[in-house]
């Protein structure tokens, strides 16, 4: 017999009553009866407006389960009011063969066997140790494990690959890498490891000052070099880039030249010409502002590991030059700031960053928002940029660097 999903969904139910109970472990002196009502898999079952044709067809695939003697029904005025198992052993089994499962403590034993055997594994990262720790823990504290197995070897999977990738790729790639599949990724697991990944604390230094839980999955990822779409390192000034290879390639100020981030960590050295090198925030003002004996840099996105040690180098073969950051002139742009500066352990100073800016374009300011007020109060609490964040509270105001580098520009045209 084939039976239907309304059937398994009835069985499935009574089976996991039956081995949640003390009868399955053992320790129940009394015999116990499992059952559900109808409407535990047919909400609408006693409901006058349902169709009476639905009504039928669910009754009939009752009453074949019936007939097979897996079940009995108790009716009442003309309807299921209960589905009750005949509790055989011989029947038990036969459900799990119909559902596909196995006995529990089977099931159960099988599982703590899998995480174990990850676990010991000399190989495994602390998180997924951590991950395989919880769900063991899980497991023989009689709950049931987050994610079945099937699930949980391709997390595993995923993980693995994550937390030791160190080259650039993009969501798809990874998901056709591990899983076989494009789709896979977005549609069933994105969220699952993104969860255990914050979880783990590992990120916590770096996401602590995120806006929203977009921005917090997305840093997350580009930290383990992992991006939704190509990304580029895009710069203006003059310069010559010397890659490993032995190709060679001149940069100059009048026109912009982007390299994907992939690239590079193939550049053996990078020459600067220009007296003062300056990252820049936003794209839209990395192509409107101009200063002379500049070198400008555009990392776009969050600045992860392999961004960071890039500028480092830069700083390395470059030091004897000026360097700054242009940002927004909000707690956000700060905090990008501060990190910036910590993270690479590079001596940025400020561009266009100050009160006389907030000040002089006052009329294309914003107001705080929430986020923005608790930024701006933690920032004074660590003794950073004090003056400005107090500015910025009792005016209520921020700004884009956008206006800062379109109004720049007009200024220089005029």
């Amino acid at each position: 017999m084939i039976y239907s999903n309304i059937q398994k969904q009835i069985l499935q139910k009574l089976l996991t009553k039956y081995e949640s109970s003390k009868t399955y472990k053992g320790t129940n002196s009394v015999v116990q009866n499992f059952s559900i009502k109808s409407t535990d898999i047919f909400k609408e079952y006693e409901q006058d407006s349902t169709d009476i044709n639905a009504i039928e067809d669910f009754e009939k695939q009752c009453e074949l389960l019936e007939s097979e003697g897996l079940i009995q029904l108790a009716w009442k005025y003309e309807r299921i009011s209960k589905i009750i198992s005949i509790a055989t052993e011989e029947n038990w089994n036969k459900i799990r063969i119909i559902l596909g499962v196995k006995d529990k403590n089977t099931r159960l034993k099988e599982e703590i066997a899998f995480y174990s055997s990850v676990s010991e594994k000399t190989s495994s990262h602390k998180i997924i140790n951590d991950f395989c720790k919880t769900q063991i823990e899980r497991l023989q504290g009689g709950k049931i494990a987050e994610y079945s197995l099937e699930d949980a070897n391709n997390i595993i999977a995923l993980l693995s690959f994550i937390l030791q990738n160190k080259n650039e790729i993009l969501e798809r790639e990874l998901s056709i890498s591990v899983l076989a599949n494009s789709k896979s990724w977005e549609s069933k697991y994105k969220t699952k490891i993104l969860r255990i990944l914050k979880k783990s604390g590992y990120f916590d230094s770096l996401i602590e000052n995120c806006a929203d839980e977009k921005e917090v999955n997305k840093v997350i990822l580009e930290e383990c070099n992992i991006f939704a779409n190509p990304s580029y390192v895009y710069f203006k000034g003059n310069g010559t880039i010397f890659f490993e290879n032995g190709n060679i390639t001149k940069t100059c100020s009048e026109i912009p030249f982007a390299i994907s981030s992939a690239s590079i960590e193939k550049i053996d050295f990078f020459e600067i010409a220009d007296s003062k090198i300056m990252t820049v925030e936003n794209l839209t003002s990395f192509n409107r502002v101009k200063e002379s004996e500049t070198f400008f840099i555009f990392l776009s996105g969050y600045h992860n590991s392999v961004k960071q040690k890039f500028l480092e180098k830069i700083y390395q073969q470059n030091s004897n030059k000026e360097y700054y950051h242009f940002g927004d002139l909000d707690p956000d742009g700060f905090f990008i700031f501060d990190n910036l500066q910590k993270k690479t352990h590079i001596d940025f100073k400020p561009y266009k960053m100050g009160t006389e800016e907030l000040k002089k374009y006052s009329d294309f300011s914003k107001t705080l928002e929430e986020n923005d007020i608790t930024k701006a109060k933690s920032l004074i609490e660590k003794g950073k940029f004090v003056e400005i964040m107090n500015y910025m509270l009792k005016n209520n105001q921020k700004l884009e660097q956008e206006i800062i580098s379109w109004k720049e520009t007009q200024h220089k045209k005029e």
